[in-house]
């Protein structure tokens, strides 16, 4: 068999194979014979149908059939001779049948990149390591203390910031801030939100500040261009608001028999404050491991700059979606039923997953220049711990994860593992102390987003 290989743009080449016409006869000898055991036609006695009958009388069929057959076998032929690692799965451009049976077949193909490793050893990385301070462990103290709060009624005066008011509210969509859009106000639905709140928009402090019980608002919101619920985003509501109570927050006293009622293990509010510094110091030693991973995979990709195969950042991106939408699918959302557009969505994603893909392949040719290898035992220990967390049986995650194909996947993403673990253990760490968590995890978030 005749092979030539053509390289084309990126990681995409084209194959040109000639397949004599003596495979091609003898492949059509062999199929006609196994075809012929099988048909029947008139005039011949089962399983004894001449060849050149099914020659004749199934020529579509037969050349169908033989095609099935000497592609897929001739084309891995070509791809083991001229040893290329292809990504993704090949494609016939064009197929000719030569007056002597010979077929020319061209193929497109996309290859694994080739690229030079950059040194990955002594890189200069920056390591943030977050000291959890008294304040922050008070922040924790008062979170766990507001969200136990007891709500007290209020009657003699207005509703003021800091107080939960409950409303009666219907919505009117505006169009240009004249007209109204949408026949009619919608039902009226009772919410509940605290003025001032961080989560509550401020046209709704605004209006409801003041307001006492009975006392109806009428008020607009143009909500911005990029509003996180794409429903409101870039248009104008006017509602209409009949405040139904007003709420104050009564706070517990930070006493011995708070920490109880926080946690029956917790005998003193000493012993709270241990719990929530040590929850506090482990998110915070997870946030540093989790920062310096990925500056180091940052740092390896900007080192290693190379066009990737399309096919493997397609499949990355099918893949976030589809992680995307088994997650609405869990929280009881149908994602035929949003109003997302894929294509705008898949695009938005591709930026992501060719970073993905570029570092898969990066790591990939480490583990191979150090041989770094996931081990059996690192193996059983991963099913262990997945079973674990699952309440499944070891033998049931294997199974799962060898049906679905995935069991490789686990034991690749063990080895890149291993293959960070020695990059940083080589790499030039500077250390940063930042005081605090780093984050809001030692703040109140109990506010509640008023649309």
């Amino acid at each position: 068999m005749n092979v030539t290989v053509t390289d084309q743009e990126a990681c995409k080449k084209q194959l040109r194979l000639e397949i004599p016409g003596e495979t091609v006869r003898a492949e059509t000898d062999k199929v006609a014979t196994e075809l012929a055991k099988q048909i029947s036609v008139p005039g011949f006695r089962p399983g004894h149908v001449p060849k050149s009958v099914v020659k004749t009388r199934f020529k579509k069929e037969l050349r169908d059939e033989v095609l099935s057959h000497l592609i897929p076998h001739s084309v891995g032929d070509a791809i083991k001779e001229k040893e290329l690692k292809v990504v993704g799965q090949p494609s016939v451009d064009e197929l000719k049948f030569r007056d002597d049976e010979t077929i020319d077949l061209t193929i497109s193909l996309e290859v694994a990149p080739e690229f030079e490793l950059s040194n990955y050893k002594s890189m200069p990385v920056r390591k943030r390591v977050y000291k959890i301070r008294d304040i922050d462990v008070d922040n924790v103290v008062e979170a766990m203390r507001m969200n136990h709060a007891q709500l007290v009624p209020v009657e003699d005066r207005p509703a003021q910031i800091g107080d939960i008011v409950g409303a009666s509210l219907s919505t009117r969509l505006m169009d240009d801030n004249e007209e109204v859009a949408e026949a009619g106000e919608s039902e009226r639905k009772e919410i509940r939100l605290e003025l001032g709140g961080r989560e509550v928009l401020q046209e709704f402090t605004d209006a409801l500040t003041g307001t006492k019980i009975g006392e109806n608002k009428q008020f607009t919101v143009t909500y911005p261009a990029d509003y996180k619920a794409s429903q409101f985003a870039g248009k104008t509501y006017e509602y209409n608001a009949e405040v139904t109570g007003i709420l104050v927050k009564e706070l517990p006293d930070l006493d011995d028999q708070f920490a109880q009622v926080v946690n029956e293990d917790f005998k003193t509010m000493a012993d709270l404050r241990d719990a929530a510094r040590k929850d506090l110091e482990e998110k915070a030693g997870h946030r540093t491991e989790d920062e310096l991973r990925n500056a180091v995979m940052d740092q390896l990709i900007e080192r290693n700059r190379f066009d990737v195969p399309e096919a493997a950042v397609e499949e990355a991106i099918n893949a976030r979606i589809s992680t995307l939408v088994r997650g609405l699918a869990a929280q009881g959302v149908d994602p035929q039923k949003l109003q997302v557009d894929w294509d705008e969505l898949r695009e938005a994603n591709r930026d992501r997953a060719t970073k993905e893909v570029r570092a898969a392949f990066i790591l990939d040719r480490i583990a191979d220049t150090e041989n770094i290898e996931a081990s059996d035992e690192e193996l059983d220990n991963q099913l262990n711990e997945l079973a674990e967390n699952s309440g499944q049986s070891v033998d049931q995650i294997r199974a799962r994860l060898t049906k679905n194909g995935t069991l490789d996947r686990l034991r690749e993403q063990i080895r890149n593992r291993k293959v960070l673990d020695l990059v940083i253990s080589a790499a030039d760490i500077k250390i940063e102390e930042v005081e605090g968590p780093g984050n809001d995890e030692s703040e109140s978030a109990g506010e509640q987003d008023a649309r």
